[in-house]
């Protein structure tokens, strides 16, 4: 039985982990850069609008696709539990987490292309997050998504439409 989650829930925690870990790590990088905060801010900059931009080009297609010819989905399918989806959301984040802070310490111009990243990816969740709350709204359905070992939240996986209130949507 494939165990399923509410994709919108996985993209908005999956989303907000890793924006936040962007602006903290451009913050600290920042900080870090003695006096010269253009060092961490330029860079931070190039590479989130370059990386967004790619990363809506590459999988806002296939997702919007996906989501738009989600089926309904087939008996059987199991809720992943909250606490199950929370761990492997925010697993991302913490693993961006963690390299930003260390390329703080071995080279932070590095560090600020990191959080660069990080907050592309987040800002690029939240706003397929958006579109995608929007179309459950006025299809009065929830997308769910099958879950993988992958946490990360657009990864290709199945997807199905599950009438609001349906027995594995949340």
């Amino acid at each position: 039985m494939p165990v399923v989650s509410p994709i919108a829930r996985d993209l908005a925690i999956d989303g907000w982990g890793l924006a936040m870990v962007g602006v903290v790590g451009v913050v600290a990088a920042a900080i870090m850069t003695g006096g010269s905060p253009g060092l961490a801010i330029i860079p931070f900059m190039i590479v989130a609008v370059v990386f967004g931009l790619a990363q809506v080009v590459v999988s806002g297609g296939w997702l919007r696709n996906a989501v738009a010819g989600a089926a309904p989905p087939p008996t059987g399918l199991v809720a992943e539990a909250d606490s199950a989806t929370l761990r492997r959301c925010g697993l991302p984040a913490l693993i961006a987490l963690v390299l930003v802070v260390l390329a703080l310490f071995a080279w932070v111009q590095f560090a600020a292309l990191l959080a660069g990243l990080a907050f592309a990816a987040g800002l690029t969740d939240l706003r397929s997050r958006g579109w995608i709350a929007r179309l459950e709204h006025e299809r009065d359905v929830v997308i769910l998504r099958q879950v993988t070992r992958v946490p990360f939240a657009t990864v290709r996986t199945s997807l199905w439409a599950e009438p609001r209130g349906g027995s594995a949507g949340t």
